[in-house]
């Protein structure tokens, strides 16, 4: 007998939103006026903040809808507090065209520690909402029929997207390029959960 999919509705309005997202990234990004005498590849490599900040919004969202399907592939029920944190992740992912816009304007100026702490604090925000997701998930028995070692190993990864985000949030206090760059190792870390997890699970197995 299948199972029915009682998430179909919460999975289609969270792409609609990360998709929304995803799309006001390009917004900060503004076609150059050229004047006499400037050339128009200058000015658009003037602009290098913008195409970094861009970049930064893009994966980050894009990582986090990666994910948020892989752990929705698992979830087969709802309830109204699960809808909520559901709600809460989707509130931090609205704010992230806005959290990259302050690096792409303040970026080698004096105030760019504090904008890359207001999207590290973001991304903070997004780690833990993705754990705590998934925690109440398989705590309230939400989910497919599964194997109890995949579940823990899912659980396992969800909680280290917790500890490296909130470490990225501290690393901007000390420097602000190590924790960009941590942030482009979480990035490769969380890029393929599914790869991840059956690579996890035949090392698992081979040690048995």
């Amino acid at each position: 007998m299948t199972t029915v999919k009682e998430t179909s509705r919460l999975e289609s309005f969270s792409d609609g939103v990360f998709g929304f997202a995803i799309t006001l990234l390009v917004l900060d990004i503004h076609v150059p006026t050229v004047s006499e005498g400037q050339d128009l590849l200058n000015l658009l490599m003037a602009d290098w903040a913008t195409y970094l900040s861009f970049l930064i919004g893009f994966f980050t969202i894009l990582v986090c809808w990666i994910n948020h399907h892989y752990m929705f592939d698992h979830i087969y029920k709802n309830n109204s507090k699960l809808l909520l944190l559901n709600g809460f992740k989707l509130l931090v992912v609205t704010f992230t065209p806005f959290a990259t816009a302050l690096i792409s304007k303040y970026i080698n100026t004096p105030q760019q520690s504090t904008a890359v702490s207001v999207y590290a604090f973001n991304f903070a925000l997004m780690g833990t909402a993705m754990f705590f997701i998934w925690l109440y998930a398989v705590r309230m028995d939400l989910m497919k029929h599964e194997s109890e070692a995949l579940l823990k190993m899912i659980t396992r990864y969800y909680f280290l997207a917790t500890a490296m985000s909130v470490t990225i949030f501290i690393l901007s206090f000390i420097n602000i390029w190590i924790c960009l760059g941590f942030s482009g190792i979480m990035f490769a870390t969380f890029l393929f959960p599914e790869q991840m997890m059956a690579y996890a699970m035949r090392v698992l197995s081979a040690r048995k």
